[in-house]
């Protein structure tokens, strides 16, 4: 059984990648850690996480199916600057849109080029 370091992760991606990789449906997945199929739809949207009893066991499910859980642990100080664009999207644009106006020409290609690279 995978060792479960902490009980943040992104349960959404983990939850939808069991769907696509492992091939399980939402009432399977439910049927096994024996929730609700609405369990199982609260994690995927995000509104809801798995309680902690049930972490190790759904773990244990996704590694079993190929799936590498170390690719699903989130970093909190990530996650608060995603959060925080999120919130303030509008402004943070017009934040970089003034910036780079403001740039020289062979600054904004290199700000062009490190922009194509985070795709």
């Amino acid at each position: 059984m995978p060792r479960v370091k902490n009980l943040k992760y992104n349960w959404p991606l983990l939850v939808k990648d069991m769907q696509d990789t492992v091939f399980m449906s939402q009432t399977a997945i439910a049927d096994r850690l024996k929730v609700s199929q609405q369990s199982i739809s609260n994690w995927m949207t995000g509104s809801r996480n798995p309680g902690p009893s049930l972490v190790p066991d759904l773990l244990k499910m996704a590694s079993e199916g190929g799936l590498d859980i170390s690719k699903y642990e989130t970093n909190t100080a990530i996650d608060g600057i995603s959060d925080y664009l999120k919130k303030n999207k509008g402004r943070e644009l017009i934040r970089i849109y003034d910036l780079y106006s403001q740039m020289s020409q062979s600054d904004s290609k290199r700000f062009l080029r490190y922009a194509e690279g985070m795709k």
